[in-house]
């Protein structure tokens, strides 16, 4: 999911996460990503939206990143 100059992915591949991407929690319950919020100071790890709510992309094991960064 790419937000201006932002992309989700997982934390370990650096892989591009989708809206509608099925993700688990770090307690081992599903869901899907519906959207997200990119970090707006550097203090910050921005937001994803999942059908349970909002969370910390950490919660699922994901990070935001610049596009630079993606391989």
């Amino acid at each position: 999911m790419r937000v201006n100059d932002w992309v989700l992915v997982h934390e370990e591949t650096n892989e591009e996460v989708k809206v509608g991407a099925s993700v688990t929690s770090f307690r081992g319950e599903p869901d899907v990503v519906k959207g997200g919020r990119p970090p707006h100071k550097p203090a910050s790890t921005g937001r994803v939206w999942v059908n349970g709510g909002e969370f910390f992309p950490s919660v699922f094991n994901l990070k935001w990143v610049k596009e630079s960064e993606v391989m």
